[in-house]
């Protein structure tokens, strides 16, 4: 048996047992609700269930701080979880999550050990106390399969997409999915499985794992697109997949820019000249660290956006100051929508066309990366906007010893909407390859190392080849050393 664990969790959660291999992306489904309560205007300590009215549980939490005063807080509980702050109407809530359901949790974890092939993989991982990962798994016949591991609740009179209240039962989870109930892909025509958080069901089975805002599909596109290219691929075949850093999303935003500047609406800017050029010309197709075509495109899709969107959105921001269109991954298509097809009556009224706004977004990504340093432009490149950050959590306050607890700083390619994700502190946890019962061809990437200890050599030392995209083994290798454990 080899794989990764985590801490706390009796279990490998990916790896091989030679029989069956199997790993996890997030499936962004929908496992919680907001539930709206009926609190009782003359007993403010009670809110209304389908039982009647119920007292909110009550525990009191103190956090201890080094050198200050004890802070103290009171949690209130209700039957569904947690009570949330008021809403921007001032509707007090309640949180209902997958992992705060007890009976769940309390069920043992099985592990994968003992299974053979994808369908007894299936039976383990389908109604484990967890909020779902998409579970990917393939077996020494040749067989793969994708399922949900974890819980799916059986939700009644609601869709999950609003809040609503659940005082009178009739919105409600009903329990949970049972195995036969779950979605099941196995061996599929095309004989190929892919996920990369991105939406995986439509229709009946979307309704029942709902939305929770799935990532945009730019990563599986491409996943797709390069497993569709062969019939077979070796172990480094599948590793430069995941260290894919296609530059084809933000390609259509590239062409708006060139189709835009024209000559007439250069002029005579040296800065819309350079800016075209850099775009035009200095584009690698790939997200490279020395780009500065990429960085700048980056940068226009994003001010861009803010600025189609805001005069849409208004409404909503005047409603709840704290909203932010940013947290619905999905926006690009609305957005992209708005900016090609130039409906006049969704347009900002401080413009006079669609062009004036996007040349006014080209101007200000200009002016925003002039502002930075030497204001040159072709030093304006993706690593200087897009900086690896793998930091410990304590180094922030005790900057001494900073250097011993953090990684390095590497200059490396991709960004959150190519395979080889990179994005400030977020990265693939994990990159493995490996085939059930041929583990020793197999490849294995994990940033950091496996220790915890920082003067340990094991701290570090697998981060190198993380950063690089070298296949390093799979399979451990001689051990070093031995640690025995004795009553």
């Amino acid at each position: 048996m080899s794989g990764v664990t985590l801490p706390g969790v009796p279990a490998v959660v990916v790896g091989s047992n030679t029989h069956v291999a199997w790993g996890f992306t997030n499936t962004y489904a929908d496992w919680s609700d907001i539930v709206l309560l009926d609190v009782d205007p003359s007993r403010p300590d009670r809110y209304r269930t389908p039982d009647g009215w119920k007292t909110f549980e009550r525990h009191h939490e103190v956090l201890k701080i080094a050198g200050q005063e004890d802070q103290a807080s009171e949690v209130l509980w209700t039957i569904w979880g947690p009570v949330l702050g008021p809403d921007h109407r001032g509707r007090p809530r309640a949180y209902r999550w997958v992992a705060h359901a007890a009976e769940q949790l309390a069920a043992s974890v099985t592990p994968l050990e003992s299974a053979r092939t994808v369908a007894e993989a299936f039976d383990v991982a389908n109604g484990l106390g967890t909020p779902g990962q998409n579970f990917v798994v393939a077996d020494e016949t040749g067989a793969i399969g994708w399922s949900v591991y974890g819980s799916i609740p059986r939700r009644v009179g609601l869709s999950g997409d609003l809040p609503a209240s659940w005082a009178d039962g009739s919105v409600r989870w009903d329990g949970w999915l049972d195995d036969t109930e779950y979605p099941r892909l196995v061996n599929p025509p095309g004989g190929r499985i892919w996920t990369a958080n991105a939406r995986v069901v439509d229709g009946e089975m979307l309704a029942k794992l709902g939305d929770g805002s799935y990532e945009i599909g730019s990563r599986a596109r491409v996943i797709r697109d390069r497993l569709a290219e062969r019939r077979q691929f070796t172990p480094r075949d599948l590793l430069a997949i995941q260290l894919d850093t296609s530059a084809a999303f933000l390609g259509r935003w590239r062409e708006v820019i060139l189709h835009t500047l024209t000559p007439a609406v250069i002029g005579d800017s040296a800065d819309r000249r350079l800016f075209h050029e850099l775009v035009g010309r200095w584009w690698p197709g790939t997200v490279t660290p020395d780009s500065a075509g990429y960085r700048l495109t980056r940068q226009f899709r994003e001010i861009l956006s803010e600025r189609v969107i805001a005069f849409v959105l208004a409404e909503c921001y005047e409603a709840d100051r704290a909203f932010d269109y940013r947290t619905v991954r999905r926006r690009d298509a609305a957005i992209w929508t708005l900016a090609t097809e130039q409906p006049l009556h969704l347009l900002d009224p401080q413009y006079r066309t669609w062009d004036e706004m996007i040349v006014d977004a080209i101007d200000d990504t200009i002016a925003l990366a002039a502002a930075d340093r030497s204001g040159d432009l072709r030093a304006r490149v993706w690593s200087e906007y897009n900086v690896t950050s793998f930091r410990h959590p304590l180094s922030a306050a005790i900057p001494l010893v900073r250097r011993w607890l953090d990684m390095p700083r590497a200059q490396l390619p991709g960004d959150l909407y190519t395979p080889r994700v990179h994005w400030g502190s977020i990265g693939a946890s994990v990159r493995m390859v490996v085939s059930p019962g041929r583990e020793q061809e197999g490849i294995m990437h994990m940033p950091t190392g496996q220790s915890g200890h920082p003067l340990s050599p094991f701290y570090r030392n697998s981060h190198p080849a993380w950063i690089a995209g070298d296949a390093t083994p799979f399979l451990p290798g001689t051990p070093l050393h031995r640690l025995s454990l004795r009553p």
